[in-house]
């Protein structure tokens, strides 16, 4: 059970200059076009459920409206919305009959929740659910059916997807259109084509090392050069895109943060290292368990706390039981509002085995946290840079040794870790909502 009690801090962590606030009044006057309408901006994504890019769909919508402009989210299919969304964003969902089969942009090992009628048992939803359930229970049946029929039900659903977003977009009449994540980029770009909208489409992570299906890719390297603008949260992250998309449609697209973070913070029992990411293969956390199993002994009164869930919760926590060190750790499990956990614990910590540019560590950085990362993505490297101005430690991807290393130096040295943590704070200001939303605007032709 997770130790701790919560106190109030009085100012945000985010400094906002004049000039940042005289950039929102010049954009708020500009978010309305020649006729005197607001300008409309319609964002696509595949839920509003747990995940980075979820996140900053949420923030930038949020700093959006805030500005003036009218914005429209259509989602592809419905999942319980995980964060705040002003209630001036304009949401559109998909009938979950019509597209619950579809995968888009889901992590490999998580599951769809099933739609269950209020005291029912759980059914499939619709004929190809229902048909897709009798194939898997027969495992030569469903071989058959991947290695046959998978292409062919993956184009019918792209299809009816790309024809039915289409038809929503045409309804919404935007100026811009931005999606999130790669196989909604495919269907946007589809369904955008020929239509008088300017299409930005956005990578969320690394395109070196995320994998893909190979109809998946193979689309992506036709379909990508239609949209008008390309875009990436890194800038290492553009450079694997520079194969099949013209340079000059290329862009970097800041994560925006939350323009009003709380201001609570919890006061842990014990000095405590943390992380924050859904428990996925992606994250590594088994790769932080080895490490944490190295650390214990070294550091016998700090604790590890896990925000975040997901599919491989309960193994981790098998493995963590294995190794010994199941008292030593806080499994928090999924929060909407990370900050307090964050401003209590000493430092962060992120083993995953690839990233984008994730949320987790930028708000960590805010709070003034110093951060143990690996290497294995350009994202988490560039925002935590090198040199005078380093924000934290940068770690070999899978070496436990390594990481336990880092995380014992940075517990016993604590004027690196304040050291480290003004630079995170001060790094974390390209991040700002107001700076990041410009670029967002900018991208999106609507300055």
């Amino acid at each position: 059970m997770l130790r701790m009690l919560s106190q109030r801090t009085p100012t945000p962590d985010v400094d906002r200059t004049d000039a940042s606030r005289e950039g929102v009044s010049t954009s708020r006057e500009g978010a309305s076009s020649a006729n005197g309408t607001k300008k409309k901006l319609a964002f696509v994504i595949a839920h509003l459920g747990a995940g980075g890019a979820q996140r900053v769909a949420a923030n930038a919508a949020n700093a959006l409206v805030e500005r003036g402009f009218e914005v429209h989210v259509v989602v592809l299919y419905q999942r319980p919305e995980a964060y705040g969304v002003d209630p001036r964003v304009v949401i559109h969902s998909e009938s979950p009959r019509q597209i619950a089969a579809l995968d888009f942009d889901q992590d490999p090992a998580d599951e769809q929740p099933a739609q269950v009628k209020p005291g029912g048992p759980t059914k499939p939803v619709g004929r190809v659910e229902r048909l897709k359930a009798s194939i898997m229970r027969s495992p030569r049946l469903y071989s058959f059916a991947i290695r046959v029929l998978g292409p062919v039900i993956a184009a019918y659903h792209l299809t009816r997807i790309t024809l039915l977003l289409r038809r929503r977009i045409k309804e919404i009449e935007p100026d811009a259109v931005l999606s999130f994540l790669t196989q909604t980029n495919i269907a946007t770009v589809l369904a955008t084509r020929g239509l008088d909208t300017h299409t930005v489409i956005s990578e969320r992570n690394d395109p070196r090392l995320q994998r893909q299906r190979f109809r998946v890719e193979f689309l992506r390297r036709v379909c990508y050069r239609w949209a008008d603008v390309v875009t990436a949260n890194s800038k290492g992250a553009l450079a694997p895109l520079e194969a099949f998309v013209p340079n000059h449609k290329l862009a970097f697209l800041p994560n925006p943060l939350s323009a009003t973070p709380s201001s609570e913070a919890a006061t842990f029992t014990a000095p405590t290292v943390i992380t924050v990411g859904r428990l996925v293969e992606q994250k590594g956390i088994d790769v932080l368990l080895a490490a944490w199993a190295k650390v214990v002994a070294a550091l016998p009164d700090w604790r590890l706390a896990l925000v975040g869930d997901g599919p491989l919760t309960g193994e981790l926590k098998e493995r963590a039981r294995t190794l010994g060190v199941a008292d030593s750790i806080d499994w928090v499990g999924h929060v909407s509002d990370p900050f307090p956990f964050l401003r209590g614990a000493k430092f962060f910590v992120m083993t995953s085995r690839f990233e984008g540019t994730p949320n987790a560590l930028l708000e960590a950085m805010v709070c003034g946290l110093p951060a143990v990362v690996s290497d294995a993505s350009p994202g988490p490297c560039e925002l935590i840079g090198s040199g005078d101005d380093a924000a934290g430690l940068i770690v070999p991807v899978e070496d436990a040794s390594a990481t336990a290393d880092a995380i014992v130096r940075l517990a016993h040295d604590e004027t690196l870790r304040r050291r480290l943590g003004l630079a995170a704070r001060e790094r974390a200001r390209a991040h700002d909502a107001d700076h990041a939303i410009d670029v967002w605007l900018k991208l999106l032709g609507c300055e």
